[in-house]
């Protein structure tokens, strides 16, 4: 009996949150969806990292994050959603690579892709969403970046899996954007410092 009545409460808490958080538009009606970026980049708070050779950026992103749906799901489900008052400026695809542009070229020149002679790095952006506990008391901002480096003959030099979570300081889109722009800006960091170990 206890183990019952503690699955319908974790199931009301669940559907309370996504009522919650997708919005149900009565009274809504015309009211312009929020608008979210990643804000301005921050050089200051970028750790101070080797310089390196120019590189040719490759980007692209998971079909679902060439939208400009803000994405959120409940751990563990494989449902996601989409806030309905709240949107991003841009697709993550564009907000990420961006940002990536930003804080690599901190460190030596990002070109875009076709450059002659210079080694490839092509980034896949797997991952970019909104993390809520099951009781919806917490969330974090997760994101998922796949690296590989190659010379411009194609040969491989090193590939990376970069996975960075940041919790969210409130339980809504704010927060969710908040969390992905740290989140966001700690994978960036941490890709810089491997290409410029690969790349001396």
């Amino acid at each position: 009996m206890k183990r019952m009545m503690n699955g319908r409460l974790r199931g009301i808490g669940v559907l309370c949150l996504a009522l919650g958080l997708a919005g149900c538009g009565v009274g809504r009606v015309g009211t312009a969806p929020a608008r979210y970026d990643l804000g301005a980049d921050d050089a200051a708070a970028a750790p101070a990292v080797a310089a390196r050779r120019p590189v040719s950026l490759v980007f692209d992103a998971a079909p679902a994050l060439s939208d400009t749906g803000m994405i959120w799901r409940v751990e563990g489900s494989a449902s996601p959603k989409a806030y309905a008052q709240a949107r991003w400026s841009v697709s993550p695809s564009d907000l990420v690579r961006q940002r990536l542009v930003e804080r690599l070229s901190r460190q030596g020149p990002v070109l875009p892709d076709g450059a002659a002679g210079l080694p490839r790095l092509q980034v896949t952006l797997m991952r970019f969403e909104q993390v809520f506990a099951a009781d919806g008391a917490s969330s974090t901002g997760q994101v998922s970046l796949q690296a590989v480096l190659s010379q411009a003959d194609g040969r491989v030099l090193g590939q990376k899996l970069l996975q960075r979570s940041a919790p969210a300081a409130t339980q809504d889109a704010d927060g969710g954007a908040r969390a992905l722009r740290q989140a966001t800006d700690e994978a960036a960091d941490e890709l810089a410092v491997w290409l410029g170990g690969a790349l001396r």
